[in-house]
């Protein structure tokens, strides 16, 4: 309380003295709330770039598909001078949270063209195990001289955990082979098709992405229809003319393709990683469809790639806030 008694000089001091106490904590609480959850997060993103990529990383040949969406095929030129280099893309993604979650920005690669996101372990590293049990199997065999016979492990089962190709894996992890590199008959690759995207007319494209689905493949619904388990339906239109679109080669008419995602783990949006550190690839790899379109349908090619490291933690202050990373992803 402040006495009456007191001069008029020092009265005017202690009073000034308490609003700028308050106006300093007002400041200091904005900071906390506001502005540090900014400062933290911005802290901990991280953005890499991706380059061209061997195209038989988890792909039976490897071979590249020069088809768009609607089966439209690029031009004799365009299918020969093609190359990967040319593309830009890049990630930005948070170092650790409960989910990686990010941005993929890319220019020039082909367009109207369906590209998988994928997370890729490396064999023989900690966190390629975990990758698997939320995703994928890729498995090789030893046959005295190199890794081959490549195959994915297809037994989904009916989505629960650990599903059919889990068990196959926990069987053949730890047989023994001392004649190969590690000492083990088979290698497998855990891996998560986790999100897929298509270009825009210039091969263009700014997605975000986030673990916690995976996905068997894609499929058009011109092959088959969606299930009440399959991701939701993208449908791109578009109407190509090589005046405008120089990688094509002969004007083709309007087209309007729609695109969903198998189900792989069930169930989506809720089969996330383990906590711990993470170190692997990102992938974008080429949507081929099964096939569809004929001898330029490509095989599951792998296009880019990079090495990204991130932290899962499931810590209550971890919990990630659009408000705040919209500005980052």
């Amino acid at each position: 309380m402040v006495s009456p008694n007191l001069p008029l000089i020092t009265l005017a001091g202690r009073l000034l003295g308490k609003s700028i106490k308050r106006k300093g904590l007002v400041i200091f609480l904005l900071f906390v709330v506001v502005l540090f959850p900014t400062f933290s997060i911005a802290a901990t993103m991280k953005t890499i770039k991706l380059g061209a990529a061997d195209s038989g990383l988890t792909s039976p040949t490897g071979d590249y598909r020069f088809l768009d969406v609607a089966d439209q095929s690029y031009s004799k030129d365009y299918q020969k001078s093609h190359n990967y280099t040319n593309a830009e893309v890049e990630v930005t993604y948070r170092r650790e949270g409960t989910t990686l979650r990010g941005k993929l920005t890319a220019r020039n690669l082909k367009p109207n063209f369906a590209y998988q996101i994928k997370l890729v372990g490396i064999p023989e590293i900690r966190s390629n195990e975990p990758i698997g049990f939320s995703g994928r199997w890729w498995q090789e065999e030893w046959d005295g001289r190199n890794w081959s016979s490549g195959q994915n492990l297809n037994n989904k089962g009916n989505g629960s955990q650990p599903n059919p190709n889990d068990t196959v894996y926990l069987q053949h992890r730890d047989i023994r082979d001392p004649s190969s590199p590690t000492a083990k008959k088979y290698r497998y690759t855990g891996y998560i098709p986790m999100h897929l995207f298509i270009t825009d007319d210039n091969g263009n494209a700014s997605v975000k992405f986030e673990t916690g689905t995976c996905y068997h493949v894609f499929w058009k619904t011109s092959q088959r229809q969606p299930t009440t388990n399959d991701g939701p339906v993208k449908t791109v239109a578009f109407d190509v003319n090589p005046v405008n679109n120089p990688p094509y080669g002969e004007d083709y008419p309007p087209a309007t393709v729609q695109i969903f995602g198998e189900w792989e783990r069930l169930p989506l949006g809720q089969t996330h990683l383990a906590s711990g550190e993470y170190l692997c690839h990102i992938l974008l790899t080429e949507e081929s469809f099964h096939g569809s379109g004929g001898a330029l349908a490509g095989n599951w090619a792998t296009a880019m790639a990079g090495e990204i490291k991130f932290t899962i933690s499931h810590k209550p202050h971890l919990i990630q806030s659009d408000l705040f990373e919209e500005r980052y992803i």
